[in-house]
């Protein structure tokens, strides 16, 4: 890709070195900071209880993670009180001054393909959050095995790479409200842990490496959550003529408790688009909606048209994901999902799609692990062959 042709390489035995060392680290302290759009089954309609970022995701509140104890992960007895020290960074083992937040997150992933079975390190990054008063300010570090080319601060182009996803400072000037700037997740659409969904890779809005630098403002409330951006370019994407400006925003509803409705709106300007080399406007505008019509059920759906106009070319497209996550025991999870993508209505290429099913089991404290078995095409690449694919993940953390 366009992308990985942008940066040099470096030498590779003592960078391999460094970051063995700093994944060993990550591993034996190791943390976890996820959106679970599912928590909708609990009432959770506002993410800021639970995270820093009031849109979801990154570093957890200790409000945060004590619901990851209570809620999240399998019970098997009776839990009797609030947890205590077992929610704390670290079980408690170091105590932090109260206007600190540490965290870690460690992911791995297998896939077994015949004759090329692949293990990759997803996520090995080290995450800290200072709030004091209304002031707050986070950011990460990690290690990749492969991958993640927009985090990038190293420029491996042979594996191992250090990348830094997020860096935000931000001031709550009144409740519910909060502005930041800085490199953050774009506003837009279901922000999940979901690995590869049509929706968050056509619209280049995943939180692997797809943050972007800009300013923005957020307010959350009991019914309503919104965030806008002014999105000033992925400044860890070089050089300037392959980095897009312009904004990203998102506004939803909760008319109930177990129900979320949401819009969302992205448009971006690139000298050249890292794709296609082209100068491109890229625009993306879609519902989504998050709804648990009874305890063990959620459901996930988001549908976005995609447009953008390629030196001069426009064309448009859809593309939309559907998630229906079932708990039948707290902490396991049985999925279905499924995502249709049409890039380009003017093309003759079969649209791409997928179907299958995952099972997430939350076996114990700061443990889970996933597989992932389906049907189809893994990106929103159109007329490209359908096949069976599987995924193993596995996560630690404290």
């Amino acid at each position: 890709m366009a992308r990985t042709l942008l940066r040099g390489t470096v030498r590779t035995v003592p960078l391999q070195a460094l970051l063995a060392l700093f994944a060993l680290f990550v591993a034996i302290l190791p943390g976890r900071a996820e959106a679970y759009p599912w928590m909708i089954r609990h009432g959770y309609t506002n993410c800021a209880q639970c995270h820093v970022d009031p849109s979801g995701g990154g570093v957890l509140t200790d409000y945060g993670r004590a619901q990851g104890e209570i809620l999240v992960r399998t019970q098997y007895k009776k839990m009797t009180k609030e947890p205590g020290k077992e929610a704390d960074f670290l079980l408690g083992l170091f105590p932090l001054p109260d206007a600190l937040l540490l965290q870690g997150d460690v992911r791995g992933m297998v896939i077994p393909q015949p004759g090329n079975v692949r293990a990759i390190l997803m996520q090995g990054d080290l995450r800290a959050a200072v709030v004091a008063g209304p002031f707050v300010a986070t950011g990460t570090l990690g290690a990749v095995s492969e991958g993640g080319q927009g985090a990038w601060v190293t420029s491996n182009d042979a594996g191992w790479n250090l990348v830094a996803r997020e860096y935000w400072a931000g001031i709550a000037p009144a409740k519910g409200w909060m502005i930041k700037a800085g490199r953050m997740n774009l506003p837009y659409g279901i922000r999940t842990e979901n690995h590869i969904l049509y929706t968050r890779s056509a619209t280049r809005t995943t939180t692997n490496d797809e943050q972007q630098l800009g300013a923005s403002v957020t307010y959350a409330s009991k019914r309503f959550r919104a965030e806008v951006m002014g999105i000033a370019g992925n400044f860890q994407v070089r050089p300037d003529v392959f980095r897009e400006r312009g904004y990203s925003l998102y506004a939803t509803w909760a008319p109930e408790k177990t129900l979320e409705l949401g819009v969302s709106s992205l448009l971006t300007v690139a000298g050249a688009d890292v794709e296609t080399l082209a100068p491109r406007t890229r625009q993306a505008h879609g519902v989504f909606t998050r709804y648990a019509p009874i305890d063990p059920l959620a459901i996930l759906a988001e549908a976005d048209l995609l447009l953008s106009d390629d030196d001069g070319t426009s064309t448009s497209g859809v593309v939309g994901n559907l998630v229906v996550d079932w708990e039948p025991k707290q902490g396991v999870h049985v999925m279905g999902i499924g995502g249709y993508c049409d890039a380009s209505f003017a093309d003759t290429s079969a649209p791409a799609y997928t179907g299958g099913g995952a099972v997430q089991w939350f076996l114990a404290p700061r443990v889970d692990i996933r597989m992932d078995i389906f049907q189809g095409v893994l990106y929103c690449t159109p007329g490209a062959t359908a096949r069976p694919m599987g995924l193993l993940q596995g996560h630690v953390y404290l």
